[in-house]
């Protein structure tokens, strides 16, 4: 082999190495693009010299259909996700919403009892002020019956001495 068919082969080996290094790059870093033109710039190769040996064209292919799947499936996942998210903010409803049932329940429960207490104590109440009422009355009457008794006593010594005068 001559010289140049040398150098023509170092060149090429080269270059090759180049290319698999930049596509090795392009694979492992998303933010650079799948693109030949994005491959020459890292290479230094001429973008038709990368286009004419074909495989660095199929591998960029390759790569960005990759890619594609990689964005669905990502997309199928935050979509999946967001549904997830969705299904539990709403499951998370429906217990709030159960509480607030259950608590407002519980609450006329306890309004009910109160409400059903105070009448329960205004009855007392009242049923204490007639008793009250009516012991007094009774007091007042037996006070009365107590002095009328002790006048008829006294009148009773009265007589009794009286009688007693009468007989001497």
């Amino acid at each position: 082999m001559n010289a140049y068919d040398q150098k023509n082969s170092d060149d090429y080996d080269a270059n090759t190495l180049l290319l698999e290094k930049a596509l090795s790059n392009i694979k492992g870093n998303k933010r650079l693009k799948v693109t030949v033109a994005q491959l020459s710039e890292m290479t230094g190769i001429h973008r038709n010299t990368i286009s004419n040996r074909v495989w660095p064209v199929q591998e960029l292919k390759q790569i960005r259909d990759s890619r594609k799947t990689e964005e669905k499936s990502r997309k199928e996942q935050v979509r999946l996700s967001t549904a997830d998210v969705k299904n539990a903010l709403e499951a998370k409803l429906s217990r709030a919403q159960s509480e607030v049932i259950y608590w407002f329940n519980e609450y006329q429960d306890t309004k009910r009892v109160a409400e059903h207490s105070d009448k329960r104590l205004q009855k007392m109440r009242e049923s204490r002020d007639y008793y009250k009422t009516l012991s007094d009355t009774d007091k007042r009457s037996l006070s009365e019956a107590r002095q009328e008794i002790e006048k008829l006593r006294k009148m009773l010594v009265l007589e009794d001495t009286r009688s007693k005068q009468l007989m001497h």
